[in-house]
């Protein structure tokens, strides 16, 4: 008996543990999305690029209004797109529109990068 609940224990655990350490693509555009909610920059600075956060930050006060537009709609869809160390997050929403997260690997960890650069 004490055998299973150790060997149960143990599943549970690694399983737990593999929700928490997921460093998806998918999964840092969550955290981001949370951070911009709750206006979380310390948050927010794990999970982006200083760039995106110096933006955000410029930003804060329109992209709270964004985010409380966009917290009331339903989320379809989350595609995910990696190329090496870059990827790309698509998220669609139930009534078809789409949001893009450009993102980069920066010392194994992926990050939101959002550039005002629209030229390059």
């Amino acid at each position: 008996m004490k055998k299973r609940f150790f060997a149960g224990s143990l599943v549970i655990i690694a399983l737990l543990a593999g929700c928490f350490l997921d460093n998806s693509p998918k999964t840092t555009v969550r955290k981001f999305w949370k951070a911009i909610q709750k206006n979380d920059m310390m948050a927010l600075a794990k999970v982006a690029t200083p760039d995106t956060v110096q933006l955000v930050a410029t930003f804060s006060s329109k992209i709270q209004g964004y985010a409380a537009s966009m917290s009331e709609k339903k989320i379809e869809a989350i595609i995910e797109k990696i190329d090496g160390d870059t990827a790309v997050v698509t998220i669609i929403f139930t009534d078809g529109e789409e949001q893009k997260f450009d993102l980069i690997k920066a010392d194994g960890k992926w990050k939101v990068d959002i550039s005002l650069d629209m030229g390059k």
